[in-house]
């Protein structure tokens, strides 16, 4: 979805939440005016039938005014990541993102998401039952770490009154699989067993993510790779890799990872498996992606970033590298589908902002960092954290390389005293506004600067540059 549909779903639950027993809620304009009442709307609970009639309504680009439009469900299906989507030849266009989808009975059928360009009326909208689980998860409080920002599918931000309490709720849940394979070959499936046990359905997992050692997936049981997935909490899944689309829908059907998707992070799944002809029953508690590049950011979304003598360092992601459009951004695509273990972030210099104090490097950008004096950050956290307190001797080295060529070694190196001295010309040079963002300071590090000014209005701006930050760590 796009990010304006997050803020859109957020505001629906804060309405719902406060009037859990009525059907209206009074406006706060109206001072408790009965007459000015705003109706609360109404998720469905399952999903719309095909061709039955749906109505768009939001604010897209033409107008000033609301917009409606009409049609009809025409498909349910899958996207590219498997994530349930109701395709609607209403139209929707560059705004209605966010907006309601309502049925006949008036009820949220989905939230408008997308349209396909080059075609005419294919519109896409997220099914309402995966927006419900975002809202709860959203009144649950669950949330994301730093590093964990946008790293999965369809991460939602919900804006507080001050951006920096803006609360990330996890994304989409997955089965940590590379992939499936259907068993309509008969060779196949008489090779796996299936045929001894009589087995009709299934699908070969081609392997698990967890084969690298990765714990930061699932708890519990997991798949492996050549294991027969038969079916997800009682579910049979078809030997193409289908399962019906509900009990009183035999005759539409779907794939069979959108069991999982319209699951909310941290769900339990009970798998029945065939793992080296043998029948086991799992239980897999499911987690989001936590891809080492981040695929998506949010509208309006604060970049994590670090300028340090005019160079610019910050994660890389998806969004970062469509922004470049340069050769060597292509370069970094072997890492797309790679997982994180840990709190790990590939630490790029995005660009270097031309001053004095970089003379020589001047051009420099997509050079993943290696180290910094020694040290070597494993996020943009841990960056800051080493700028800040551990940097010593009268030189700044940051060794970075190039993608393909990890022997390479090239070295930013500055003067520590220059570095500080150009802080203030080179931020204001080229308008921003701090040193790094907010968020890539650690809650430690806050928390020490805190503890040593007390002063809020001084705190704030000890953190919009190096200098400061550090005199104010240096107190004793």
């Amino acid at each position: 979805a796009n990010g304006d549909s997050n803020a859109d779903a957020a505001v629906m639950e804060g309405v719902a939440s406060n009037n859990s027993n009525s059907n209206t809620a009074t406006d706060p304009a109206s001072n408790g005016n009965n007459n000015n009442v705003t109706k609360l709307l109404t998720l469905s609970t399952g999903l719309p039938k095909l061709d039955e009639n749906v109505t768009c309504v939001g604010f897209p680009q033409g107008g000033t005014q609301i917009s409606v439009t009409r049609g009809v469900v025409s498909r349910i299906d899958v996207d590219s990541q498997y994530v349930l989507r109701i395709q609607i030849d209403a139209a929707i266009n560059p705004g209605n993102s966010g907006g309601p989808v309502f049925d006949e009975q008036g009820q949220v059928v989905g939230i408008a998401s997308s349209h396909l360009r080059g075609a005419g009326n294919i519109g896409y909208i997220i099914p309402s039952k995966i927006v419900s689980n975002f809202l709860q998860m959203c009144k649950d409080n669950d949330e994301v770490k730093v590093e964990d920002r946008f790293s999965g599918l369809g991460a939602l931000v919900v804006q507080e009154e001050s951006i920096e309490d803006s609360k990330h709720v996890p994304g989409i849940s997955n089965l940590a699989i590379l992939g499936s394979q259907t068993l309509e070959s008969k060779a196949l499936r008489h090779n796996l067993g299936l045929d001894e046990l009589d087995i009709l359905g299934g699908v070969r997992i081609v392997g698990s993510l967890n084969n690298n050692n990765n714990d930061s997936f699932h708890t519990g049981d997991r798949l492996d790779g050549d294991d027969v997935l038969l079916s997800i909490n009682g579910i049979p899944i078809g030997m193409d890799g289908t399962i019906q689309l509900s009990e009183t829908r035999p005759d539409e059907r779907i794939n069979f990872r959108s069991l999982v998707t319209c699951q909310r992070v941290g769900s339990k799944v009970t798998l029945d498996v065939l793992r080296k002809k043998e029948r086991k029953e799992l239980s897999v508690s499911l987690n989001m992606s936590r891809f080492l590049v981040p695929q998506y950011d949010d509208f309006d979304a604060i970049p994590l970033y670090v300028v340090v003598g005019g160079c610019v360092f910050t994660p890389l992601s998806l969004p970062l590298v469509s922004e470049k459009k340069s050769n060597k951004s292509a370069s970094f695509s072997r890492y797309y589908r790679d997982q994180r273990s840990g709190n790990e972030q590939m630490i790029v210099l995005s660009k270097v902002l031309n001053d004095e104090v970089n003379v020589g490097y001047h051009g420099w950008k997509n050079l993943v960092l290696k180290s910094v004096n020694g040290f070597e950050p494993k996020n943009i956290q841990e960056l800051v954290d080493v700028i800040v307190r551990k940097m010593e001797g009268e030189m700044m080295n940051f060794r970075c390389t190039v993608v393909g060529e990890q022997d390479a070694d090239y070295v930013i190196c500055m003067s520590e005293q220059e570095v500080i001295h150009s802080e203030n010309r080179v931020l204001q040079r080229h308008m921003i506004a701090s040193w790094c963002s907010m968020e890539a300071i650690s809650k430690e590090l806050r928390d020490e600067v805190e503890k040593n000014e007390p002063s809020e209005t001084k705190r704030r701006n000890a953190y919009h540059t190096m200098k400061d930050m550090r005199h104010v760590l240096e107190r004793v």
